[in-house]
Order: C-alpha cells, then structure tokens, then sequence
C-alpha cells in the first residue's frame, strides 16, 4: 500500500492565535514581540506586506508599519491552540507525530478504508476544522514520505494544501530544483558551506559522490544524499518519545534523604535531556520533575520557562525550585525524573542581540569537551557533588 503522509505547519502561528482570540486584531498588522530583547517573534500576514519579518526589532517594524500593533507572548495560549489543533488530528487517525506547538505529522495510509475518503479528501477536510473551529490556517503537505510532506508544507503558504503524486518522476520532479536549504538538517551555515562549493541545488547533492559529500559534511553526508535522492522510509512515529518531550530518570542504589545529592542527580539528568534537544534543533519552555518515594509513592510538579530554550543552565533553577516544593513528605526517595517538553523549534532565530546563541555555543563546547575526553573532563558543581556521594574524591 502506498504511503499516505501528510506534513502540517501553521501560519504565523503566534499572531494568528492573537488574531483568533481577540476578533478586533482580525484583518490588521499585528505582531507578537517583546519578549526580552524588544524583537518581533511572530508577524500577520498584514503585518508581512509592511516588510515586517521575523526576527526583526520591534522599533524598526513600528517605523515601517505606523499603525503596527503590537501584543506580548503568551506561550500558555498558544500551547492550548497547540492542543486543539492536535485534537482534531487525533481524531483523523491515531498515528500523530508532534514535531512542536505548530508542526506535526499525520499517516493517512490506513484512513482510505476506515473513513471512506481519501487522504486529498481527509486532509483538505483537516485544514478546514482548523480553520472553522479555530480560527486559525494551517499548509499542508501530502506526499508519501515526511521529507516531500515537510517540505511542501512549508513552500506554499498560507492556508495551502500541497498534494506531490505518487510518482518517482514528478517526485524528483518537485525535489531536485529546489535550493539545498530545504534538505533536513542543512541550515544557514551548511547551506553557506554548500554554495561555497557550487552546491546550490538539491538535484546536485543528488549526483554527488559520497565520499566527496563526507569531506563537507562529515558523518550527516549519508542522509543528506539519500534525502536529495528521495530515499525517505522514516515512519511517522506517534509513539516517539522526543515527539513530544524529552525525558531521563534515575532510580538510586540506595534511597536517599540527601538533598545535595538528589539535586544534584536532577541537574545531570537534565544535561543528559537537554543534549537531546540541541541535537534535535529544537527548544522547550516546561520542565517537570517527578520523585518516588521509598514506598512507591509518586509526587510530580512542573513550572515554565518566560520562553524557550535549549541551555541546560537555565532550566538548573526551576529543577530545583519544582524539588523542594513536592518533597512534602520525612521520606526517602529512591527514583528521580526530569521531562523537557513543549518543544519549539524556532526561537534560535529570535536572538537579535547574540545573547541566546552564547549560551547556546558554551553549551555545545562543553559537550563536545567531554564527548571527546571523557565526562569528568568537564564537570560542573553537580557531578562533583554526584562523585562526592559516590565515595569517589579523585
């Protein structure tokens, strides 16, 4: 059975939320921004005729858009939208990847029988629920693998539905004159790299020799060839664990009432997390932490981040903060948790000031110290606090 998968990704996610919840914004300029450093995070598209894009400094979109309005981020409203939206998809078919607040993936290879439509007809019906009901649009990209849904969602916007035939020829057709910038995993400074070498189409990628594609690109030469050659048998996987959050536990050899040590042993777990959201390319805003207690029993709480990140070091306070309100109990502890979530994926654009991407370059330079020379390489006061409780002082 030939594959059926559909890429979603909504427009102007963030304004058209505030468009949606307050009817007078409906049809005008309207910015989300703020934040903390005065940029634009999400533009209208009234606003986008004026020039005004993201990232961009709140100041300057005022100055080309007199009678530009503009209202703070509310990441809480827009992860409820987030989660109406998926809803609705869940009640297409239970095969639902999230990719973050406003991008997933839906497998509709099975609806055919099930809901006696086809997936053209399945998806154009998706589209107008959100719209109906929601108030906001959403593009779409209908093709047989993720690589051409994604892709084909994200070219044509807004409120679009893009359909790629079944068909190897009109596949590479729609793939190869592409720039190499829409290839999974090329951003701005790959892509930079690639132009550098003449590469500026993904159909040459597609003809390139591997071994000369592993001099610019390392280990990632493999998949970025095999996407240009439209060689994509990923699944859309609902039952991925990142898809929705990312997660590391620890259960103790001994149970413990050491509150240093079970910090400590939090922090780590967030580390070990958060890696996995940088070698996503991705953000999150929530953390929770969850305990066990020596007889099994469970308390977990979470708090939120003012906006996404993927630096470790800014979670440390709020895992430590969530720990010493939901340790209520004289009892020992033998299981700890930490689970990132609300993942985004844009807000490394939003860093107009470099401020984020520091944090972002300490961070990965720390990980790369202990990738290559070990983990007590590097260690922060966590792990030697985590050494000391072991009985190791070396």
């Amino acid at each position: 059975m030939t594959r059926a998968i559909i890429h979603f990704d909504a427009d102007a996610f963030f304004a058209s939320v505030e468009q949606a919840a307050d009817r007078s914004l409906r049809g005008k300029p309207v910015v989300v921004g703020g934040l903390q450093r005065g940029i634009v995070a999400s533009a209208s598209y009234e606003a986008r005729r004026y020039g005004i894009y993201t990232p961009m400094p709140v100041a300057r979109a005022r100055r080309l858009c007199p009678n530009l309005i503009v209202v703070p981020v509310r990441f809480d409203l827009y992860e409820q939208f987030s989660a109406n939206i998926f809803g609705l998809a869940d009640e297409i078919t239970p095969v639902v990847e999230k990719q973050g607040v406003d991008e997933g993936y839906l497998d509709l290879t099975g609806t055919r029988a099930c809901l006696k439509r086809d997936p053209d007809q399945v998806a154009d019906k998706f589209r107008r629920d959100v719209k109906d009901w929601l108030k906001v649009t959403i593009s779409q990209g209908l093709a047989r693998t993720k690589l051409l849904g994604q892709i084909a969602s994200k070219l044509y916007k807004p409120d679009a539905l893009t359909i790629i035939s079944p068909d190897e020829a009109r596949e590479l057709e729609f793939l190869h004159p592409l720039p190499v910038k829409w290839l999974p995993g090329i951003g701005p400074t790959t892509e930079k790299l690639m132009q550098s070498a003449g590469l500026t189409r993904i159909g040459q990628v597609a003809e390139m020799p591997l071994g000369w594609l592993a001099e610019l690109l390392g280990s990632a030469a493999s998949q970025v060839r095999d996407f240009a050659r439209n060689v994509d048998d990923r699944p859309v996987d609902a039952t991925r664990p990142d898809a929705l959050s990312y997660g590391h536990q620890e259960t103790f050899g001994e149970d413990t009432a050491d509150i240093e040590r079970i910090d400590a042993q939090l922090r780590r777990l967030a580390d070990e997390a958060m890696g996995r959201v940088r070698a996503d390319g991705k953000q999150i805003r929530t953390v929770t932490v969850r305990i066990r207690y020596t007889d099994m029993d469970e308390h977990q709480g979470q708090m939120s981040l003012s906006e996404p990140t993927d630096v470790e070091v800014l979670v440390y306070p709020l895992v430590s903060r969530i720990l010493h309100r939901i340790w209520d109990r004289r009892v020992r502890i033998r299981m700890v948790q930490v689970k990132l979530s609300n993942v985004y994926s844009c807000f490394s654009q939003l860093d107009l000031f470099g401020v984020m991407q520091r944090q972002h370059d300490l961070a990965v330079a720390c990980e790369t110290v202990r990738n290559r020379f070990g983990p007590r390489a590097l260690m922060r006061a966590h792990d030697w606090a985590l050494r000391r409780g072991d009985g190791d002082e070396r």
